[in-house]
């Protein structure tokens, strides 16, 4: 079975494009395919446009994060132009963390958005596939079922994804998120701010001896979601670890 391996491009809090071209090129020996996410910790990075923009012009296909947290309408079709324009034509809708400060949310929410997608796509006579997140321990909501993709949060279950899929009943492609940790703590702290995500036995321990332990349990996790052919993708979350990543699972996906 194919894998469509989506790599999130860990986003530059600085003016600086070029750690974008680096992730690109350190991810170019498994996937030409990244997500360029849109200030994804609620604090100001590098907008997700100009992330798109450098990507793009090193040489990647996109998929572009839009946060309803950021955005009024006016701003959610200000950027869908922006983004056809570089080319574009997937794009993931995202409620967005909260801010670090006391800043209000803005007025969208997701389903708002992908409703606006859709008509904006149909106005311009574009080709625009919408995806949204669907939590892998609750119900599919019935206006998600309206995305073309379904992306599923970081886990290391194939278990819990053959459990959502048996309840979701869906025929639109699904991808499932993969983490890389990169040391105990944020392997611990990603796993309590994520429901459903069990980090694997001994992986902290083994994290505390080995750093590129996180990389071996990702790859061991995206081989066995593939030999399941329980989902059509991944996306894959290396943080800091794209190279090394890149590098070890390119050659079992092969």
């Amino acid at each position: 079975m194919t894998l469509d391996v989506v790599a999130e491009i860990d986003v530059p809090h600085r003016p600086d494009l070029d750690p974008v071209r680096r992730q690109v090129a350190d991810l170019a020996p498994l996937t030409d395919h990244v997500l360029a996410p849109d200030n994804p910790t609620g604090r100001a990075a590098v907008s997700g446009v100009a992330v798109t923009a450098a990507a793009r012009a090193a040489g990647a296909r996109v998929t572009a994060v839009l946060n309803a947290r950021d955005r009024n309408r006016l701003g959610l079709r200000r950027d869908l132009l922006g983004l056809v324009a570089l080319g574009v034509g997937e794009v993931l809708l995202l409620r967005g963390d909260p801010p670090d400060d006391d800043a209000e949310d803005g007025p969208l929410g997701v389903r708002a958005m992908l409703d606006e997608t859709r008509a904006f796509a149909d106005e311009h006579e574009v080709a625009l596939r919408v995806g949204v997140v669907a939590p892998l321990g609750k119900p599919l909501a019935r206006w998600k079922r309206a995305a073309d993709v379904l992306w599923l949060p970081p886990a290391f279950s194939v278990e819990a994804v053959e459990r959502w899929r048996s309840h979701a009943q869906v025929e639109v492609p699904v991808r499932a998120g993969v983490l890389v940790p990169t040391g105990p703590r944020m392997a611990d702290g990603v796993a309590r701010a994520i429901p459903d995500l069990e980090l694997p036995a001994g992986l902290l321990d083994a994290l505390d001896d080995d750093p590129d332990a996180g990389v071996d349990a990702a790859c061991e996790h995206v081989v066995a979601l593939r030999d399941s052919g329980l989902v059509d993708g991944v996306h894959l979350v290396t943080v800091s670890r794209a190279g090394e990543t890149a590098r070890r699972l390119a050659p079992l996906l092969a």
